[in-house]
């Protein structure tokens, strides 16, 4: 019966499978059988692979990493599992002795993997990745639980205790090796057992591959990596709101009353620490209990952007010793805005590391707009049904956008990195300013409030 089994999974490896294998059945160390897992190849793969002394091949048509070294290993019967990727050469005729004189004298040792070093003609991304990460020392790692399968050696017994998760879609080695970690054992990194690898750790950084294992990562480490500092917490971040007026409001008119209603929005939310009105009446800000800046000191404000508007409040703001690190700009003049709106701005904003925050109604509609030479151009000519389509989000700055004090300070509203909050119900969308129809805004009030009510019935 062989010490060793060695597991070699493939997909379409036609390119590299032989000089792997060769290299494998030069070894100096002869106790072992090579097991090959293949996925669905459609090239000459297996074939290839047949042409050496192989104990198995065995097909599988869903791969994923850790339930194709399963099936391999139950199909095994060494003592020791090696795992390596059919694109990895081994560098010298040692390399298996390396990896299982690490075993000898350590009965808590649950794996050990080798380096990994780059050809010639490797990416240089994927270089830089391979000769930074592995480096040129051995180590123990009793905390840290980084492994790498495409060159490793493992226990079979703690394989028994601790089989690689079948559902992960990437990283399906540092899973394990997390679990076995907490379990008790160590591992160990032997660069003396290296292999080539051309391709890398990081596959070229592909942006998919890294969501996907940053994504596992997270959850296995997420008590250090869904965290942030103290001063980060939406709690610990000096978060004000600008709301600018233009023009004087009637007391008890329905501008005033929609502007009341935002204030109290405002001071309901639990990270919005100041509140400052913009506007030509300091009664106004009085009576609601804010603060003030004078909106007619500020040079050509009737003729300015909000962006420009934000910025040059932000600087009176700060010159009276308030210094934010971000900024809710807000229009009083949306007719129903959602609960809890602002502190999902700043959350969003202060945990996913937004530059800017805002919603967005979600619409599946189909638009056109008119291009430079004046012809009509659709933004989607697809006619699939919703399910399939990709909505786009109408920008609702003014029912509350969280822009970071940098931006603020360069005079953008909007910019770095950008998150949408969606808004699903159009009620939300409703503003004061489109009652230019003819009918009084008391009028067009009462309407809206209907309709807002008629939705809210059916939802």
């Amino acid at each position: 019966m062989p010490e060793i089994s060695i597991i070699v999974r493939t997909k379409n490896e036609e390119s590299w499978i032989a000089h792997c294998l060769a290299m494998l059945y030069q070894q100096d160390y002869p106790n072992f059988e090579v097991i090959l897992v293949d996925n669905a190849s459609s090239d000459n793969t297996v074939q290839v692979a047949k042409r050496f002394p192989l104990a198995a091949v065995i097909n599988i048509d869903k791969f994923l990493p850790g339930r194709a070294l399963n099936v391999g290993i139950r199909a095994s019967s060494g003592r020791f599992i090696v795992c390596i990727s059919a694109h990895c050469i081994p560098k010298n005729k040692d390399w298996l002795s390396c990896l299982r004189r690490n075993f000898d004298d350590d009965e808590k040792l649950a794996g050990v993997y080798g380096r990994q070093l780059p050809l010639s003609f490797t990416d240089a991304l994927d270089k830089r990745d391979l000769l930074t990460v592995f480096g040129q020392d051995r180590r123990l790692q009793v905390k840290d639980y980084f492994f790498h399968n495409a060159n490793s050696m493992l226990r079979r017994n703690v394989w028994d205790q601790h089989p690689f998760d079948e559902e992960v879609s990437n990283i399906e080695d540092r899973v394990w090796g997390k679990a076995v970690i907490n379990a008790g054992f160590h591992l160990a990194y032997d660069p003396e057992a290296s292999v080539y690898h051309h391709h890398g750790l990081h596959q070229g950084n592909a942006p998919k591959r890294a969501i996907g294992v940053v994504s596992i990562i997270e959850q296995i480490d997420r008590d250090v990596l869904n965290d942030l500092p103290d001063s980060m917490r939406p709690e610990q971040a000096n978060i004000i709101a600008v709301v600018p007026v233009q023009g004087k409001l009637e007391s008890n008119s329905t501008e005033y009353n929609l502007l009341v209603d935002t204030i109290v929005s405002l001071k309901r939310a639990e990270y919005v620490d100041n509140i400052y009105l913009v506007s030509s009446d300091a009664s106004f800000a009085e009576q609601l209990g804010v603060l003030w800046i004078d909106r007619d000191t500020i040079p050509s404000v009737n003729e300015i952007g909000a962006d420009e508007l934000l910025q040059k409040s932000f600087e009176i703001i700060e010159t009276q010793g308030d210094f934010p690190e971000a900024v809710l700009y807000v229009n009083y003049d949306y007719l129903d805005r959602p609960e809890g709106l602002f502190d999902e701005l700043i959350k969003d904003a202060q945990y996913k590391g937004y530059d800017t925050v805002f919603p967005g109604f979600v619409d599946y509609g189909h638009y056109w707009f008119i291009n430079g030479d004046g012809d009509y151009v659709q933004t989607d000519n697809s006619m699939k049904g919703r399910s399939e389509r990709q909505p786009i989000f109408r920008a609702l700055y003014g029912l509350g956008c969280f822009s970071s004090a940098a931006l603020v300070r360069s005079r953008k509203l909007v910019g770095g990195k950008v998150g949408i909050l969606p808004i699903s119900h159009f009620r939300h969308t409703l503003r004061l300013r489109d009652s230019d129809t003819g009918k009084s805004s008391e009028t067009f009030i009462a309407d809206m409030s209907k309709l807002i009510e008629d939705e809210n019935g059916k939802t």
